[in-house]
C-alpha cells in the first residue's frame, strides 16, 4: 500500500463512535502482507537476474569450443595442357559432393584457473540479495511492531478518553442548566468549561497519535485497516 492509498483513508472526520469497533489485525498477517511491497519486489527482480547470470556462467564453457564444416556439390572438370600447349578440358558427368566438419577448442588459461572463482562469486552475488532482502523485511517487521503497539496503546487510552469527554460534556451541560436556573455562578460554570476543554484537548492529542500509528501501520504493512 502506498502513502496516496493511505491518505485515502481519511481519518480527519472520524467521531468518537467510530472508533469503537476499531481492530487490529493479528501481527502475522501483517508481516506477510509486507511481502507485496515493492521493495521486496524489487529484491525478488534483482535476485532473479543475479541467478539469471549464474546460469549464464556456469554454461560459459560452451563458448571454449567451435565448431567448422563447408559443404559442395556439383560436377567436377579437369583441365590440362598438351604436347602442343593446347589445353584439354575433361568433364565428368557425375555427380560429387564434399563435406568436412571439425571442433576448435580454445581455453584461456584464465578461465582454466578462475573458472571455479567466478562461478562462486556469483552465487555468493544470489546470497547476497537474498540476505540483503531477509535484512530488509527483518527491520520493517520492527518497525510494524513499533506502529502496532503504538496503536494498541493509543486505542486503549482513546477509550478512557472518550469516556471522560462525554462525562465532561454531560457535567458542562448540568452546569449550563444550574447556572440559567441561578444554582450556580458564572465562575463554577467556567470551572466546568475548563473541566470539558481539558478533557477535548486529551481526546483530540490522543487521537492525532492514534491516527498517526494507524496510516503508519497501513504504509508499513501493506495491509486496509481503517475503513469508513
Amino acid at each position: 500500500m502506498s502513502v496516496a492509498v493511505a491518505q485515502q483513508n481519511d481519518l480527519s472526520d472520524f467521531k468518537p463512535s467510530d472508533y469503537s469497533g476499531l481492530q487490529l489485525p493479528p501481527l502475522s498477517l501483517l508481516f506477510e502482507n509486507a511481502k507485496k511491497s515493492s521493495t521486496v519486489e524489487f529484491f525478488n527482480v534483482r535476485k532473479e537476474e543475479q541467478e539469471s547470470m549464474l546460469k549464464t556462467e556456469k554454461r560459459r564453457w560452451m563458448e571454449y569450443f567451435r565448431g567448422t564444416g563447408s559443404y559442395q556439390y556439383g560436377k567436377t572438370g579437369v583441365l590440362s595442357y598438351s604436347e602442343n600447349n593446347l589445353s584439354l578440358f575433361q568433364y565428368s558427368d557425375i555427380e560429387q559432393s564434399y563435406y568436412n566438419a571439425g571442433v576448435t577448442v580454445s581455453v584461456p588459461l584464465s578461465d582454466i584457473f578462475d573458472r571455479k572463482n567466478k562461478v562462486r562469486r556469483q552465487q555468493l552475488a544470489v546470497q547476497a540479495m537474498q540476505l540483503e532482502a531477509d535484512r530488509w523485511l527483518d527491520e520493517q517487521k520492527l518497525r510494524i511492531i513499533e506502529a502496532y503497539t503504538s496503536a494498541e496503546q493509543y486505542l486503549s487510552l482513546l477509550k478512557i478518553k472518550i469516556e471522560a469527554l462525554a462525562l465532561a460534556d454531560a457535567q458542562y451541560k448540568l452546569a449550563e442548566s444550574d447556572f440559567v436556573n441561578g444554582k450556580i455562578s458564572a465562575h463554577e460554570l467556567n470551572i466546568q468549561k475548563g473541566f470539558q476543554a481539558s478533557a477535548r484537548s486529551d481526546y483530540e492529542q490522543n487521537r492525532a497519535f492514534l491516527n498517526k500509528a494507524l496510516l503508519q501501520l497501513e504504509v508499513l504493512s501493506e495491509t486496509e485497516i481503517i475503513n469508513k
